[in-house]
């Protein structure tokens, strides 16, 4: 075998591991391919045919249901109407050509009755008395005596409603090829002896489409049979032969309901029967449609199986070799570059790639620990790791001489040495939102490290730079005792600023400490510094402090505070005027910062005003811990030092989430203030209203009463007043006797506004409504 590799080394050709790989590849890539597309084809078309079979019948049910439902809503629409009051006893002996006013309401019915559902064609009332009377829908005399007669006919079936394929025509009329679709109720619906009938035909076509549904492909065939097994219904897409066997084979059945399979002329039929409850009858319902409409889907769903697999071992042959090469491409490279003396111990073509890579890597790990060795004696990158702890304090347990000992091991001098701590703050970076994204500001904090640690370089011998990632910088300097290095540091200050002015576009805040003559004291130190920082003018604009020459009462100085700005905020925000909010606290924020500016008073007076923002908050009624969700506003608002940072904090997370709060409190007791009202107008509507009472009574303004009450009511105070007392004083005359004057002063009205308000309203007096519905 080693022979073997050797000679494919020297020809040029891949080593052993490439063939096995290769083979590999083209074995575990297409045997799975070839079975999973085998197992695919045998086994889930017959499950598929069986789903999509079963899937089919659902379908058909479903449908039949719905079409039940449709001829259901007909019957109960109809019962409902022959019940109506307007269909009474009293159409028997009614002067319809005297009162046309009721005979229009009549019309008016049956128009409303033929439009209450779209399988309804003419809806037409025959009324059985000495002059006939036919509604169809508008009023005729009918003179006609076959028609009376086959009116009459309808009136003697036995049932009071039921479904018949018979309409009544006149002798003169043709005959009409298609038997219609008819559904009559007797009048009056709660009578023995009824004496007319509504007749309700139905759209042949639209029934049609309704069964066609059941039956959604080119071919097929629906049928609606009576239980007698004549045809109601039929689809004309079919030869008769066909339809006359499937109907001859369902009727012979014993079952309600079935599925069977059904051949005739080499085709397959799917078969799907079911009976529908009608009033008067059972229906039957009949889908037929071929197999090969349902199964055509699968079909070709199989067909893509077998060709996709196919093109799937294909493609797993191609890429097999593919991923071969990419996989040894690599190796090949690496054994290229190991190889080196290609008469030594490790030349590849002595033994197989791998075995050639893992001595070789052992050569090198040998090597590189060898070397890590000799790098460990040298450990001044742990430097800055140790100046970072020391200025944090972790380090405040060792001695003066322990750390001065652990500085000399990092390689500085700090005998008679004194030290300087410098502290760098970049200010502006929220108004540079096109220079920087949210999340850079360790990338901008590193950048002006490597600018501090360049200028720094040119000046002293021992320092050290500190980035601290979040736009602060500190700068340890150490000098020799006895040399004043204040100038130096004064231009490196200097220097610093100009370079991060024009490389980051940024502005710079410089603190310079005193001398610092003890390593212990340089912790004691930086938090000095870091306070001395917050003296900065609160711009963003370069400003550099010296320790030595900052006055001991900077802190002491009182300044005003804007109570009357605060005032005005605390007032804005109670009033849901969120711009006029926002603008004051801005001339908030510019008033602080123009006294005496500096970062430590500015951050004050923002604490202050959070403070007095959060009582007006809880003295509204509102939680502040539900509004700002438990988070600690003193301390996020403690943590920026930008102002323009801060005053777009405190719009965003205290204006806006209080004014939304207050105006969601403002809809729902507008909404309960009209509830009320107009449970009180239910209430009181025979006394004297007035909105002006009203207004008191919830403790509004009558203009805002008025308003709200049109905005969730949708009609005016007085509208709804009249419409509720004008609807009891209708039920008071249709079911009393008590007199007009009576029932006026019932309502709220005396009896001649009464009069006026009523025939304004209703059209007629309250005498004439009396009248209207007694008769």
């Amino acid at each position: 075998m080693l022979k073997r590799v050797k000679k494919y080394a020297m020809a040029g050709k891949k080593g052993t591991f490439y063939w096995k790989s290769l083979i590999w590849f083209l074995f575990t890539t297409s045997i799975p391919g070839l079975i999973i597309g085998g197992c695919i084809y045998w086994f889930a078309v017959g499950s598929i045919e069986k789903d999509v079979s079963e899937l089919h019948q659902k379908q058909i049910a479903e449908r039949a249901q719905n079409i039940d439902d449709q001829f259901s809503s007909v019957e109960l629409d109809i019962s409902h109407w022959a019940f109506n009051p307007r269909f009474g006893s009293n159409l028997r002996e009614f002067n319809f050509v005297y009162y046309f006013k009721e005979t229009w309401d009549v019309t008016k019915t049956l128009f409303m009755l033929q439009g209450s559902h779209p399988l309804i064609q003419e809806v037409q009332l025959f009324i059985d008395r000495d002059k006939p009377v036919l509604f169809k829908p508008e009023y005729y005399e009918l003179k006609d005596d076959t028609l009376v007669s086959g009116f009459e006919r309808l009136i003697e079936e036995g049932r009071n409603i039921y479904w018949t394929n018979w309409l009544p025509a006149s002798a003169s009329a043709p005959p009409s090829v298609d038997a219609p679709i008819v559904l009559t109720h007797k009048i009056p619906g709660d009578s023995t002896a009824p004496f007319g009938v509504i007749v309700v035909s139905l759209k042949r076509d639209k029934v049609m489409n309704l069964l066609k549904t059941m039956t959604p492909y080119n071919e097929g065939l629906t049928l609606l049979l009576d239980k007698e097994g004549r045809v109601i219904v039929s689809d004309d897409s079919v030869e008769k032969p066909i339809s006359g066997a499937i109907k001859s084979e369902v009727m012979q059945r014993n079952e309600p309901a079935g599925t069977f399979l059904f051949a005739s002329d080499g085709v397959t039929y799917s078969v799907s029967y079911g009976t529908m409850k009608r009033i008067s009858s059972d229906w039957i319902y009949i889908s037929a449609a071929p197999m090969t409409s349902i199964t055509s889907p699968v079909v070709a769903v199989s067909n893509m199986i077998i060709t996709i697999s196919a093109s799937g071992v294909l493609l797993a042959l191609l890429l097999s070799w593919l991923a071969s090469w990419r996989v040894y491409s690599p190796v090949e490279r690496l054994m290229k570059r190991l190889s080196g003396d290609k008469t030594g111990p490790f030349h590849p073509q002595a033994v197989d790639e791998f075995q050639f890579l893992e001595r070789q890597w052992n050569h090198l790990t040998n090597e590189s620990l060898s070397l890590r060795n000799r790098l460990e004696e040298q450990r001044s990158h742990v430097r800055a790791g140790f100046l970072l702890q020391l200025l944090q304090g972790h380090l405040n347990s060792y001695s003066e001489q322990d750390l001065k000992e652990r500085v000399k091991l990092y390689g500085w001098n700090v005998d008679n040495h004194l030290f300087h701590i410098v502290h760098i703050q970049l200010t502006g970076y929220d108004v540079l939102t096109e220079r920087f994204a949210h999340g850079d500001e360790s990338l901008v904090t590193f950048a002006a490290s490597n600018i501090i640690e360049e200028l720094s370089a040119e000046r002293f011998e021992q320092f050290s730079v500190v980035n601290f990632h979040d736009l602060t910088v500190g700068l340890l300097v150490m000098s020799p005792s006895g040399i004043s290095v204040s100038e130096r540091l004064h231009a490196l200050g200097e220097e610093i600023t100009k370079a991060v002015n024009r490389i980051i576009k940024m502005q710079v805040t410089i603190t310079i400490s005193g001398k610092i003559g003890s390593i212990r004291h340089v912790p004691d130190m930086f938090i000095e510094v870091e306070r001395a920082t917050g003296y900065r003018k609160f711009v963003n604009q370069n400003q550099l402090i010296d320790m030595e020459n900052l006055s001991t009462d900077s802190g002491n100085e009182e300044i005003g505070y804007p109570f009357a700005l605060e005032r005005d905020v605390i007032h804005a925000m109670r009033n849901g005027k969120r711009e006029e909010a926002e603008r004051l606290i801005t001339l908030f924020l510019e008033e602080s910062r123009s006294g005496r500016g500096t970062e430590i008073h500015v951050q004050q007076s923002m604490l202050q005003l959070l403070g007095s923002i959060q009582h007006a908050i809880l003295q509204s009624g509102t939680s502040t811990r539900q509004l700002f969700h438990g988070e600690n506003m003193f301390a996020q608002l403690s943590q920026i030092r930008e102002p323009d940072k801060m005053l777009h904090w405190m719009k965003e997370k205290v204006i806006v989430p209080f004014i939304e709060e207050r105006d969601a409190k403002a809809n729902s007791q507008m909404k309960r203030m009209v509830e009320n009202t107009v449970d009180y107008i239910h209430a009181h509507y025979a006394e004297d209203i007035s909105l002006d009472g009203c207004a008191d009574l919830v403790g509004t303004n009558p203009y805002t009463l008025s308003k709200l009450f049109k905005q969730v009511t949708g009609v005016n105070f007085i509208d709804y007043v009249t419409e509720l007392r004008l609807a009891q004083a209708k039920k008071l005359l249709c079911e009393t006797d008590r007199k007009i004057n009576d029932i006026a002063v019932e309502v709220g009205y005396q009896q001649r506004y009464f009069n006026r308000i009523f025939k304004k309203h209703v059209g007629v007096t309250p005498g004439q409504y009396r009248e209207q519905a007694e008769a």
